[in-house]
């Protein structure tokens, strides 16, 4: 069934006047309104983005600073778990604080998020080579939502998390490129506009802010896995979101099908 509208006479007149300017002023303006909307859009929390692969050479669990070591137990092919705010510990953690722990900017010599890095390093047995695993969604549980993919958890120094939310890495494939725990890791960056929102939360509350790191990985195969965190230096270029992606897309679009217009008339 087709809906049929009958436009009133003035409305139809106005519409073979200048309407067709108007419908093009206005699809120009659409157009450049979804275009900036892409270009200044940001994602709403300081999720993880992989940075590249890193060297760490002759760096055992106990000669970095190892936030979180993964193993899981028995026969189950995931291990999933993170580090608490008061640094105990849940899930398939390895206990022990060269192995799990906390931290804050001072224990890594850093004044900014934007030199924070977490280094995941895997070390599965058996004829895997690479190392790869399979970053996922956390099984249910208490701590779930801390630990979902590879996840920075920041606290307020009483215990509160920012924005109520962690901040995770998408669900991906991570592939180890060397072997070794401390060998080599694959690096994990804020973008620059992440890490000042983390800053900007820094500076809003009193005290220490507190970061813990939580992890479930698929696809195991048993063996020490760690995320280290290391004071980095090199400057990170923001990542678009695919809805940034999508916006300057439909921006694009809707100028050239104006082009096409003018082009015609």
């Amino acid at each position: 069934m087709r809906l049929r509208v009958n436009r009133p006479r003035s409305a139809v007149a106005s519409l073979n006047g200048f309407g067709d300017r108007d419908m093009r002023l206005k699809a120009v303006a659409l157009a450049a309104g979804a275009l900036a909307a892409g270009l200044a859009a940001s994602p709403a929390f300081a999720d993880l983005r992989v940075a590249g692969i890193t060297e760490q050479q002759g760096q055992g669990i106990g000669a970095v600073f190892t936030a979180l070591t993964l193993q899981a137990t028995g026969q189950s092919t995931t291990e999933s778990g993170t580090v608490l705010f008061n640094g105990s510990t849940a899930g398939d953690v390895q206990p022990g604080a060269s192995q799990s722990r906390n931290f804050t900017f001072a224990d890594l010599g850093i004044t900014s998020a934007s030199q924070l890095g977490l280094i995941v390093n895997l070390a599965e047995p058996g004829s895997e080579n690479p190392p790869s695993v399979l970053a996922s969604a956390a099984p249910a549980s208490s701590f779930a939502a801390l630990a979902n993919t590879v996840t920075l958890n920041v606290w307020t120094a009483a215990g509160v998390l920012m924005g109520g939310t962690a901040h995770s890495l998408p669900a991906q494939q991570l592939n180890q490129v060397g072997g070794g725990v401390g060998g080599s890791g694959i690096l994990l960056r804020l973008t620059d506009a992440e890490a000042a929102a983390i800053d900007a939360f820094a500076l809003a509350n009193a005290g220490a802010e507190v970061f813990s790191v939580g992890a479930t990985f698929a696809q195991a195969q048993g063996g020490n896995d760690t995320i280290q965190a290391a004071r980095v230096t090199t400057p990170v270029a923001a990542i678009p979101e695919p809805e940034t992606y999508a916006l300057m897309v439909a921006g694009l679009g809707a100028l050239g099908f104006v082009a096409r217009r003018r082009k015609r008339s």
